[in-house]
């Protein structure tokens, strides 16, 4: 009789259903009954607001021979002209980076966090973040077994004098971490900003403390007041900073385009990592994505999709501001894609999901965020993907769920 957990690896049998997993599964028996899910999880684009007409037109304007190199092997690190085009978009936010040797695409940013995991990341290695964090972040790093130090977040972004606090007990121990990983601009799940000083003082105990930081902006390019914060890596001048973004939430998911920007020596690596993953990424994604970046259409995207998304806020914060109980509290994000929502400690939103799914709505509990198991009072929820009648129903409902248990 075959028995499967014989054969699974140690990180094997840590593979195990997500809390989003669970969502997605949740979705479909109700669809099966026919019944209708609002989503207000995962950080998914406006629907009517994809650049449809754009990609059709960037393919259709493609010669014979440029068809060819779409549809051939690639470079691993990918393709020059992408390349070039994302050095130059790097650029309007201060970053100079050598598109030949200090770009690389990867196909979107998980796989950025996961060759940055490989290449970086031995069992025990010291890795700070944010408490909480981008819990998909998480899942790449545990793969490696590191040792997690957490340092909470107000609403300046990381506090740096508990940093500090932290960098000071590990060295009395005659240790450092390897990497701090941070989501400098309109975080994920907290929505808050890292401040300029706060920024400037990281990169200092970089230099200080000899670690590396991984800066994580999928989403400062979605700011509702003002441009985007500068990048961390904007300041780096030793090569430090390891610097990632992806075309998920400005231009398309789907396209499945994420870069990664660090010093060259780090790129080679990555890249060969990389080819015992995949190869090379999509040549369709990555010939339209230039063809994006060099019509100067990513931009007008950016500034389309940040009218939709500020607009979608302030109805899901006014709708809040009626429909959710007292006790309650939440962020007004300046940016990004979500709204990071405190309930009363005896409210468990792990449990509470169960119930919103039995009405017909779906949001993110605050755990998956969390090293500590036992925060459970926390939830995200997003305004990019639903509609605006969907928002509305969606945190209305919501609304009742909570009051009932609160």
């Amino acid at each position: 009789m075959l028995t499967p957990e014989r054969f699974y690896s140690r990180l094997g049998r840590t593979f195990e259903p997500s809390i989003l997993t669970e969502v997605v599964l949740a979705a479909f028996e109700l669809m099966k009954q026919g019944k209708r899910l609002i989503s207000l999880t995962g950080g998914s684009y406006d629907p009517p607001s994809l650049p449809v007409g754009p990609v059709k037109e960037v393919l259709e304007e493609a010669s014979e021979e440029a068809w060819r190199e779409m549809l051939q092997y690639g470079s691993n690190r990918g393709s020059g002209a992408l390349r070039e085009a994302l050095a130059r978009f790097m650029e309007g936010a201060g970053i100079r980076a050598d598109p030949g040797s200090e770009v690389m695409v990867t196909t979107g940013s998980q796989q950025a966090l996961d060759l940055v995991s490989r290449l970086f990341i031995d069992p025990g290695d010291i890795i700070i973040v944010d408490s909480p964090t981008y819990l998909q972040a998480l899942a790449a790093f545990k793969q490696f077994y590191p040792e997690f130090r957490s340092i909470p977040v107000d609403d300046g972004g990381m506090r740096v004098d508990l940093l500090e606090e932290e960098l000071r007990r590990l060295a009395l121990e005659g240790r450092r971490p390897k990497i701090l990983y941070a989501v400098p601009s309109f975080h994920n799940p907290t929505t808050t900003v890292l401040s300029m000083e706060r920024r400037k003082r990281i990169l200092e105990l970089a230099e200080e403390y000899d670690f590396l930081i991984l800066e994580d902006n999928p989403y400062g390019y979605i700011s509702f007041e003002g441009p985007m914060p500068t990048p961390i890596k904007a300041m780096d001048r030793s090569g430090r900073v390891l610097y990632m973004s992806t075309f998920s939430k400005i231009v398309s998911p789907g396209l499945r385009i994420g870069w990664i920007a660090a010093r060259g020596e780090f790129i080679a690596k990555m890249a060969e990592a990389k080819s015992n993953i995949d190869i090379c990424s999509d040549g369709l994604s990555q010939y339209v994505a230039a063809g994006l970046l060099r019509r100067g259409l990513v931009e007008k995207q950016i500034d389309r999709i940040t009218k939709v998304y500020r607009r979608k806020r302030d109805l899901m914060l006014e709708t809040m501001e009626t429909r959710f109980p007292e006790g309650a509290e939440w962020t007004r994000p300046k940016g990004g894609l979500f709204i990071w929502v405190k309930m009363p400690g005896h409210v468990n939103t792990d449990e509470m999901l169960k119930e919103a799914l039995r009405n017909g709505v779906a949001y993110v509990p605050g755990s998956s965020f969390f090293l500590d198991p036992s925060i459970r009072n926390y939830l995200r929820l997003n305004y990019s993907f639903p509609s605006e009648e969907d928002i509305v129903e969606g945190i209305g409902i919501l609304g009742r769920v909570f009051r009932e248990r609160i």
